[in-house]
């Protein structure tokens, strides 16, 4: 019986502490749970005015004394900006091209997309095309082609320096520009690639052409540095050309008092002495051509 005693009477015993014991699992679940809670939400908070510090700009200022923090967190883990590299610039910094894409040397790299930076700098006017490429850790390859200056764009008394396709570089100031062709007019800045393109077979007249003036969107007036304008031919700018310097050539018309010389006709030159020496003027002002 006594035996039978002890093993009634020992579940009795572990029957009433049992609650106690649970309660006091329960009292430090929730304590716990209370501590992780209020944890989680300073840290929370930390992490949001982190962000907010950074997305603002302000650990970028030197006077900041937080400056550089970001990139020290992600150079302690391997991710900060620590080499970068750039190729392909000739006239821009290597630092608006950080800038467009968001990176700041030993800055953090965290969240760094190669596509999306590519996208930003392909936005950029002045960039032809760009390629970017991450060697992790902390290692960013920026490969950058730019548009070549071509010509400078007047529209609106406003002057843009232009590329080949006709593409607007804004960032330029089209007075560091000044050897360039100026061309005018609806559609010059489309057209300009194949006019000198043409203009470069005639080095001669090439360096005396100061601008070109498109007119109507079908043909150029090109205007030579000592005043002298010639009308081209809508349909046959190269005949027209060559028109020109035999001109040139038999008559010395660059060197002459000449107002204006007219080749639209393809049969048919017309020339305009300069109002103050019409009468000096040997050749007659209307002329067929047969050439």
């Amino acid at each position: 019986m006594p035996h039978v005693d002890a093993d009634v009477t020992k579940p009795a015993a572990e029957f009433h502490s049992a609650p106690r014991s649970g309660r006091a699992r329960t009292a430090a679940e929730r304590l716990l749970a209370r501590v992780l809670a209020r944890c989680g939400a300073v840290g929370f908070l930390a992490l949001t005015i982190f962000y907010g510090l950074m997305a603002g700009g302000h650990l970028d200022d030197p006077r900041n004394p937080l400056y550089g923090l970001p990139g020290q967190i992600a150079g302690y883990f391997g991710y900060a900006a620590n080499e970068i590299h750039i190729a392909g610039l000739r006239r821009q910094k290597p630092d608006k091209v950080l800038k467009a894409i968001g990176v700041v040397p030993d800055g953090p790299l965290f969240g760094f997309n190669a596509r999306r930076a590519k996208q930003l700098l392909e936005h950029i006017d002045w960039v032809e095309s760009a390629n970017l490429r991450r060697v992790h850790p902390n290692r960013l390859e920026i490969q950058v082609v730019e548009r070549v200056p071509f010509a400078v764009w007047q529209r609106g008394g406003v002057r843009y320096v232009i590329d080949a396709t006709g593409a607007a570089l804004s960032t330029l100031d089209p007075a560091d520009y000044t050897t360039l062709l100026l061309v005018t007019g609806e559609g010059a800045q489309t057209a300009a690639a194949d006019l000198v393109n043409h203009l470069e077979g005639h080095a001669v007249l090439r360096s005396r052409v100061k601008a070109a003036a498109r007119v109507g969107g079908r043909r150029w007036t090109l205007y030579l540095r000592n005043g002298l304008r010639v009308a081209m031919a809508e349909t046959d700018l190269s005949g027209s050309l060559d028109r020109l310097m035999q001109l040139a050539s038999r008559e010395a018309v660059f060197d002459r008092a000449i107002d204006m010389i007219d080749l639209r006709l393809p049969d048919r030159t017309v020339i305009t002495p300069h109002p103050d020496q019409a009468e000096a003027w040997p050749m007659q002002t209307s002329e067929r051509w047969d050439g």
